[in-house]
């Protein structure tokens, strides 16, 4: 009896398992495929760790060059100095290039963003820039980096970078002037043999929208070009961009030109003041003297020492002329006021200088007639009117009458300043801007 229980406890078993197989036959249930390697035994594997990947080996060693694409994006560009002639900016560099050991197929991705502790491990270029004066990565709030690997080998990486680029700058044409900064990409080691540089063909250099510069206009037009390096160990690949800025001159209208413009205005005011007032003068001349003076200087403090003549050298030293000029000319006018008490002194030392020749000679002719027995006879002595220093004044005026016609020179060279100053100055304006913001200007545009 326990044996046929056991024989039907069997045959039942035997009967669901068959009919779960074909209960699964008819539902056709995929099959497991094969299961996918872990990712550290995939980087191991495409790192080096057991593929045999050594970092130190450039790609295609003893090969063609490795052809290196790179562009730029630009988060922000400022701080142009001219002191130092030099600019930061702060962009996204990007490099990308083939590299056949790190191909793939064990995962069906098309690409991997790997963490940047990576890139210790795999090969890249040896990338500087040839102009630059100092740079900084960026860590917070982690390694501004990233790496990204294709199926087919092409490597992405990408770095942000604030960088400070020299960038020699003419200033003849300064604050008119237009500036051309350059940045150039060079490889310290690999020689042309081993690497090439070369620009995205499209979007090479990128900029943010809302990029704006406080002094300057970056022009849209990028110069994009090769610089390749001619040196004793070897030619290197070098290339570079050239950003063209245009400078907007409104802070030094306000700082600069309106003030010192006022101030010359200001010193023909002294034109239409009495000449008797010296005081008032003296003063308002040797106060805009002073102001022109420290204009012109705080116009050079935030250049650099150059040794040419610059646009704004010459409008100060032409209004620094024109407040002097002004001071002079009441100069020249009180002095011509006070010329006839030199007109008398002169006349009364004159005639004093003749008084006493007339009578030494007077002496002399009396001791020589005596002797022949012969009387002297006295003459009148020469008219002192006559001599040239009185020759242009008409004779018998007297000292109220020879005072009015001096005054009267001395305002006269104040009514012709009235007019000459304001027309001179207005004539150099019109040169000043014509040749700055009109010739010269095409001229530094048809050279960029």
């Amino acid at each position: 009896m326990s044996m046929h229980i056991l024989f039907m406890a069997w045959t039942s078993s035997f009967i669901f398992l068959q009919g779960r197989s074909v209960l699964c036959k008819e539902m056709k249930f995929p099959s497991r495929a094969a299961k996918p390697p872990s990712p550290s035994d995939f980087l191991d594997k495409l790192m080096g760790r057991t593929s045999g990947y050594d970092a130190r080996i450039r790609p295609n060693f003893k090969g063609p060059p490795v052809n290196v694409t790179c562009n730029i994006f630009i988060n922000s560009f400022g701080s142009i100095t001219e002191t130092t002639m030099d600019y930061r900016l702060n962009v996204f560099l990007r490099q990308q290039w083939n590299d056949p050991r790190l191909a793939y197929k064990e995962y069906p991705d098309d690409s991997l963003d790997l963490d940047p502790s990576m890139l210790d491990s795999i090969w890249k270029p040896d990338l500087f820039f040839a102009n630059e004066k100092g740079a900084n990565f960026h860590e917070v709030t982690t390694d501004n980096k990233l790496l990204r690997i294709f199926q087919n080998g092409n490597v992405l990486y990408s770095i942000r970078l604030t960088l400070t680029l020299s960038c020699p700058m003419d200033l003849k044409n300064f604050p008119m002037d237009s500036q051309m900064c350059t940045m150039q990409l060079e490889s310290f080691g690999y020689t042309m043999n081993d690497l090439i540089f070369e620009w995205l063909d499209v979007g090479a250099v990128q900029v943010a929208d809302d990029l704006t510069l406080p002094q300057f206009v970056l022009k849209e037009e990028k110069g994009l070009g090769y610089c390749t390096k001619h040196y004793n160990t070897g030619k290197f690949t070098c290339i570079e961009v050239k950003f063209y800025l245009e400078r907007q001159m409104g802070y030094y209208l306000i700082q600069m030109y309106i003030p010192s413009l006022l101030t010359v205005i200001l010193s023909w005011v002294s034109f239409w003041i009495n000449m008797d007032a010296a005081p008032a003068r003296v003063g308002l001349g040797i106060t805009t003297v002073l102001t022109m003076t420290t204009q012109s200087s705080g116009s050079r403090a935030s250049l650099p020492k150059v040794s040419y003549v610059k646009a704004i050298d010459i409008w100060m030293a032409v209004c620094l002329l024109f407040v002097f000029a002004a001071l002079l000319e009441y100069a020249a006018v009180n002095f011509v006021s006070r010329q006839h008490k030199e007109f008398f002194r002169l006349r009364k030392k004159l005639k004093e200088q003749q008084r006493q020749r007339t009578e030494e000679e007077l002496a002399q002719q009396g001791l020589l007639f005596q002797s022949f027995g012969l009387a002297l006879s006295t003459g009148s002595a020469p008219d002192m009117d006559a001599t040239p220093v009185f020759a242009d004044l008409p004779p018998g005026l007297g000292f109220y009458d020879i005072r009015r016609r001096f005054v009267d020179r001395a305002k006269r060279i104040d009514t012709i300043s009235r007019a000459v100053f304001p027309m001179s100055f207005l004539m150099f304006n019109v040169l000043y801007w014509l040749t700055y913001k009109v010739l010269r200007h095409e001229d530094v545009q048809a050279t960029l």
